[in-house]
Order: structure tokens, then C-alpha cells, then sequence
């Protein structure tokens, strides 16, 4: 008895492993699946609605506007320093709470 024929390993078994090692293969197969995949999503289109455009386009411009009213802030600090600049305690106490009590609605 041969070693081979203990494990299996006959001329047509050899073969067959032959055949199979150059026949495509599962993971070539899904590789080629992927690209055809892939493919198939670069064709794909999105398109925006009119709305959708005119969001885009306030974002834009709220972006190239700045948090700072510079103007105003230069004229506050003119004032504090000429000692001109005075706060009214009790308005801004009522403005906290006002501001407070629109949080809990």
C-alpha cells in the first residue's frame, strides 16, 4: 500500500486539486462582485433640492460673518473709559430672570 492512497492522495484526487487551484476562486469571485459594486455606486447622482441649496447658502454666509459687533464693542469700551459706562443692576437682574423662566417653558 502507498502512501498516498492511505491519504487520500490518488492521481484523480491530485488532478482534481490541480483543476481547482486554476479555476477562479470564492474570493476572486467576490472581488470581482465588489468592483462591479463599486462601479455601479460611482454612477450613482444626488441631487438637491432648491431648499436644501438655499440652506447651504445662508450657512455659507452666516460663516463668513463674525460673532463680534466690533463697532459696538469699540464704542463700550470708549465709554468705559472715559467713565461714562454705567450698568442698571436691577435691569439686569430682571433680564436674568426673564431669560430663566423662558428656559423652563
Amino acid at each position: 500500500m502507498q502512501i498516498k492512497e492511505t491519504l487520500g492522495l490518488t492521481n484523480k484526487a491530485v488532478e482534481n486539486r490541480d483543476r481547482a487551484s486554476s479555476s477562479p476562486r470564492v474570493e476572486d469571485k467576490a472581488a470581482t462582485r465588489s468592483g462591479e459594486m463599486a462601479q455601479a455606486a460611482s454612477s450613482d447622482r444626488v441631487e438637491l433640492s432648491g431648499r436644501s441649496r438655499e440652506m447651504a447658502k445662508a450657512a455659507e454666509a452666516l460663516a463668513n460673518t463674525t460673532d463680534v459687533r466690533e463697532q459696538r464693542v469699540a464704542e463700550i469700551k470708549q465709554r468705559i473709559a472715559n467713565q461714562e459706562y454705567t450698568v442698571d443692576a436691577e435691569k439686569v437682574a430682571q433680564r436674568m430672570i426673564v431669560d430663566f423662566l423662558r428656559e423652563l417653558v
